[in-house]
């Protein structure tokens, strides 16, 4: 004897296995979002002690002594244009322990056409040519990136610019490059890659310490980079070059000037 369904027990049932499914449903999307929840709020403890840490070495004005002891300390260093460029191999042609920033890689803006040149120019590895007035430690790569904001670029459109150099710097920064330390002088292009060294250092996939030296000619205010670096609280070391931007915790150079004590 065939047994048939009417249409309110059809409807009945199909109501059923749609409360069910939908239970279940429910079930795995709590478990999902308690993963995820849990997961960030490691990543965010984790964000909160590297800051923490990057604070107290700001306080105590310590160099990044721990780094000394290793045998190797990967070195990243980002050029801009012009006179940045120029500031930044003043500064790492003063180096004087070579085999401690090994092996020393650089990031130039893809825009950039006289940085690659000036430091085969100066590498340690033609002093043989000829006399120079300064040399660079050797280097291993050149890579190079899109740039953030080019020169006289408003801030609105920058906006965009910044986020497609942020974008396209991850993997460079978090697969390959992974520095143990980042040497930054204030144009554009580093801010991406201060951002995902930071990354690197909140994630362990290296020491991710930053260096930030702010440009000579910034007398009397930060430049656009150095004030979000500064606001964000990522860098180890901070350092300017003038009394009248220097704030609690930075570090004052004389590298280019003599100050008074």
């Amino acid at each position: 004897m065939n047994f048939i369904m009417s249409p309110l027990d059809e409807f009945k049932t199909d109501v059923n296995v749609m409360l069910l499914f939908g239970k279940e449903f429910r079930i795995v999307l709590i478990k999902v979002l308690g993963i995820f929840c849990l997961f960030l709020s490691m990543i965010l403890i984790r964000i909160f002690l590297v800051l923490r840490e990057i604070k107290t070495q700001r306080q105590m004005r310590r160099i990044i002594s721990s780094q000394m002891n290793m045998k190797r300390t990967k070195t990243l260093v980002v050029l801009g244009s012009g006179g940045h460029t120029t500031e930044m191999l003043h500064l790492l042609s003063s180096i004087q322990h070579e085999e401690v920033y090994s092996p020393i890689d650089y990031i130039v803006a893809s825009t950039d056409t006289t940085s690659v040149k000036r430091i085969e120019a100066l590498n340690s590895s033609n002093l043989g040519k000829g006399k120079k007035k300064m040399s660079l430690p050797p280097h291993q790569n050149i890579y190079q990136i899109p740039r953030s904001r080019e020169v006289g670029q408003s801030y609105l459109t920058s906006i965009f610019t910044t986020l497609y150099s942020i974008f396209y710097t991850a993997h460079l920064i978090l697969f390959e490059i992974q520095p143990d330390l980042l040497l930054i002088n204030g144009p554009g292009t580093c801010l991406p890659v201060a951002l995902w060294t930071f990354v690197a250092r909140v994630l362990r996939l290296s020491r991710g310490n930053i260096i930030f030296i702010e440009s000579f000619c910034r007398v009397k205010t930060l430049s656009l980079t150095g004030k979000i670096l500064w606001i964000m609280g990522i860098t180890d070391m901070f350092m300017v070059h003038w009394h009248e931007v220097l704030q609690k915790d930075m570090i004052l150079l004389d590298c280019f000037i003599e100050h008074d004590p």
